[in-house]
Order: structure tokens, then C-alpha cells, then sequence
């Protein structure tokens, strides 16, 4: 009889624990694009939830053009990024290197070459985080054979934090301290401290398919009265689950260049990218 009755309670015991585990299978989120910040409301998934959602997403895109003939000239542009966020991490990552190269009649026009590494802290858990970052580049077009970067900040979620994650328009301010070392071709190095303040506003037309977004870099010289920003407006349009069309916008104005360079400079691009998550 005592094993009898041990046998029921055992059986018991692991029926209800399948029962329990279907449950829990059957709660999780299926929209795993839904926003990571969380207000604490009675709909906000559990931490166990949480882990479910994806962490890291990734974009890569290539456009360019080729003329032969009268004119010669051939162009390519290569961008990609890479962003991990895990809701329940106070770390997150963001990087959004890009390389150009052209030449016009075989000689060498384009050579722009840029790779950032950002890092934020408790950007998933507060409207106010940290951020530490570095860059390094290089342009042929500005005579910049190498540029080094380092600072650290704060950035504040104005609009889309975490009262109102489902926003549809999210903008956000940060200001940073920078160290900035430039080796000219063919001018003396610069080595100078930086403000810089970035404004970045996110538009969501029709949510997971077609969206704007700019942003702006404000960054005014410590020391000295060099100065100079730079902006980039994108607009995506997905025609499948990971193909996107994306026309881009940018431009960047430094006073202090060498002899011959423009201060300004302009492009605009046209092409597909293609991105993923998990």
C-alpha cells in the first residue's frame, strides 16, 4: 500500500510540474520586437520573460555606382550596424561602421573609412544612463590619415522612456566629454578636448516597416574656436521580412581643415539593407 500511494503522489507531482512548464512556454511574448524599456505596469513581461526578447540585432548594406566611357568613375559605399541590448543587463552596445570608396578616371577620389564602439549603462532600466564611447576614421576627402576619439556622458530618453515604450516618436539628448587626436596628410596633428551633444529623433510612420530618423552631433572645441557637426537622416521602407530600402542623408561642416578642403560636405545614398535580430 505505501508504494502505492507513494506512486500516486509521484505521479502527481511531475504531472503538475509539465502542467506548470506548458504554462509558462505559453506565456511568452511572441511580438519580439516589442519595445525593451518597461513602466512596471501589470502588462510588463516578467524577467524570465524578458530574456526571450531579442538582444542583438544587426543591419548590412551596399550601395554604389560605375560610368565608363567619357567619364570614368566607380563608387561604393559599405555600412552595417550592430546593437545589443538585453532588458534585464545594465550594459548595452551599439556600433555603425561604414567605409566608402571611389575613384574618377583611376585615380583614388573617396577613401572614408569610420568604426564606432558605444557603450551605455542601465539604458534598458533607466530614462537616464551613461555612455562611453571611441571612434577612429580615416578620409581621403579631408586629408585625415587618422582620427582617434575617446569620451564619456550622459544621455535622457525626452520622449519614448520608459512611462510611454510604445511611442511611436522617441528622442533623446546626450552631452559627452571627448579627446580627440587628428594626424592631417599633409598639416600639423590636432589635439584638442571636445563638448559634444547629440540629438537623435526616431519617427515609427508604420511601426516594423517604414520609419525616419536623424541624428545631430553638435561638437564646439574646448580650447580653441574649432568647431564642427555633423548629421545623418535616414528613411527605411521594409519590402520583405529582412530586405529594406534606405535612402540616407548626410552632411558634415568643420572650420578647421587643411588648405583645398571644403569646409562642407554633402552625400546622398540610395540602396538595400538587410538586417536581422535574435
Amino acid at each position: 500500500v505505501f508504494f502505492n500511494i507513494l506512486h500516486v503522489l509521484t505521479a502527481q507531482q511531475t504531472d503538475s510540474t509539465k502542467i506548470k512548464n506548458k504554462q509558462l512556454s505559453s506565456t511568452a511574448p511572441k511580438d519580439t520586437t516589442q519595445n525593451d524599456d518597461q513602466d512596471g505596469s501589470e502588462d510588463a513581461e516578467t524577467p524570465a520573460e524578458k530574456e526571450v526578447l531579442p538582444v542583438w540585432f544587426y543591419s548590412f548594406g551596399v550601395d554604389g555606382s560605375t560610368n565608363s566611357g567619357n567619364v570614368n568613375r566607380h563608387l561604393v559605399n559599405v555600412k552595417a550596424t550592430l546593437n545589443f541590448e538585453k532588458p534585464t543587463s545594465i550594459f548595452g552596445f551599439f556600433s555603425s561602421p561604414r567605409f566608402q570608396y571611389g575613384t574618377n578616371s583611376d585615380i583614388l577620389q573617396e577613401r572614408e573609412f569610420f568604426v564606432d564602439f558605444n557603450s551605455t549603462l542601465f539604458y534598458a532600466q533607466k530614462d537616464v544612463y551613461g555612455i562611453l564611447f571611441g571612434n577612429f576614421e580615416q578620409s581621403n576627402l579631408r586629408k585625415i590619415a587618422s582620427r582617434y576619439s575617446v569620451g564619456v556622458g550622459i544621455g535622457w530618453k525626452i520622449i519614448g522612456g520608459r512611462k510611454n515604450p510604445k511611442s511611436l516618436v522617441k528622442l533623446s539628448i546626450s552631452n559627452a566629454f571627448v579627446k580627440e587626436i587628428t594626424d592631417y596628410l599633409i598639416k600639423d596633428d590636432k589635439n584638442i578636448f571636445r563638448n559634444s551633444t547629440r540629438i537623435r529623433l526616431k519617427y515609427d510612420i508604420i511601426p516594423e516597416k517604414f520609419f525616419f530618423q536623424s541624428v545631430l552631433f553638435l561638437q564646439p572645441s574646448l580650447i580653441d574656436n574649432n568647431y564642427r557637426w555633423n548629421s545623418s537622416t535616414q528613411i527605411s521602407y521594409k519590402v520583405g521580412k529582412h530586405i529594406a530600402i534606405l535612402a540616407s542623408f548626410e552632411n558634415t561642416y568643420e572650420n578647421f581643415n587643411v588648405t583645398g578642403v571644403l569646409n562642407s560636405q554633402t552625400s546622398a545614398t540610395l540602396g538595400l539593407t538587410y538586417s536581422g535580430s535574435n
